[in-house]
């Protein structure tokens, strides 16, 4: 019996992080606390298939926009979304709990840090 449940844990460490589920935050930019006051919402619907993940990002349910290219590798997650035209996100964000944290780049400049936390 404890061989069966240490080979289930070790399974689960190897597998890595679990990312399906909606995601909630916020984005932290120079720019937004110029304009908003430091942050602007991020949410994020997104769906793990092995090391693939796809779904969507935007600042809220009614504003989304598909994720591009989506990857994970144990905790940490890449996904990249266009909001508009001539413009790629990309979240480099590592998982703690129900907790991604990490940088946000646009066109491959860092313009902040975003904070989300697990919905369902």
């Amino acid at each position: 019996m404890r061989l069966i449940t240490l080979f289930a844990l070790l399974t689960a460490v190897l597998a890595g992080a679990e990312v399906t589920g909606t995601w909630r935050g916020t984005i932290t930019t120079e720019m937004a606390r110029q304009t908003t006051g430091g942050q602007i919402p991020a949410y994020m619907v997104l769906k793990q298939t092995d090391g693939k993940v796809t779904g969507s990002a935007g600042a809220n349910e009614a504003v989304l926009f598909p994720v591009r290219a989506g990857s994970i590798d144990h905790d940490r997650l890449v996904v990249e979304a266009s909001p508009k035209e001539g413009s790629v996100l990309c979240f480099k964000l590592t998982m703690k709990g129900n907790i991604l944290e990490g940088e946000v780049e646009e066109n491959g400049r860092n313009i902040g840090t975003a904070t989300l936390k697990r919905e369902r």
